[in-house]
């Protein structure tokens, strides 16, 4: 059970500023994303989506993947092992766009615990509410949060739209769980 200290966290040392990259994810991701979570049924449940990123930073998703990992009703946990079994598969070039996990409620901002397990600061992480069965038209409602200034900060509604863009194309989805 998480503790009152896992769940609220210190506002921000310094305010967001906004960032430039785009994630591209294919409508497909997004569809798999949701199956995965909510498969999960009524416990937390973390993914990734990988795939290339180029030069500037943009990224689009290719990769959609739910790891082995232990999950209960308010969190999850992926072993470093586990994460190492996806890493391993991934093509050569293929980076981190996103880490994704859904939330028991409609709370979507990251408590310390998401803070402390997060896999990559360089990578998007995106919380998704009543377990992935919340729907008010992505990215509405879901939690984008970016790294930055030793933050991971809660994008509002119009930045998270300009820096999430679903778009068509498809992905490759494994549930290793």
């Amino acid at each position: 059970m998480e503790s009152e200290e896992d769940l609220s966290r210190p506002p921000p040392s310094r305010p967001y500023q906004p960032g430039s990259a785009t994630l591209r994810v294919p409508a497909q991701a997004l569809s798999a994303t949701l199956a995965l979570l909510q498969r999960a049924g009524r416990r937390e449940s973390g993914l990734f989506w990988y795939g290339p990123r180029d030069a500037s930073g943009n990224g689009e998703v290719a990769y959609v993947v739910a790891p082995r990992q232990r999950m209960t009703w308010g969190n999850y946990h992926v072993s470093a092992d586990a994460l190492a079994e996806i890493v391993h598969r991934l093509p050569d070039g293929w980076k981190p766009l996103a880490q994704v996990h859904s939330h028991p409620g409609l709370r979507v901002e990251h408590s310390n615990y998401d803070d402390r397990i997060a896999s990559s600061r360089k990578a998007l992480s995106l919380v998704f509410p009543s377990y992935g069965h919340a729907n008010h038209g992505f990215p509405s409602g879901i939690g984008i949060h970016e790294w930055q200034s030793d933050y991971w900060h809660l994008l509002d509604p119009s930045e998270a739209a300009k820096r999430v863009v679903i778009g068509v194309g498809s992905v490759r989805v494994d549930d290793l769980r």
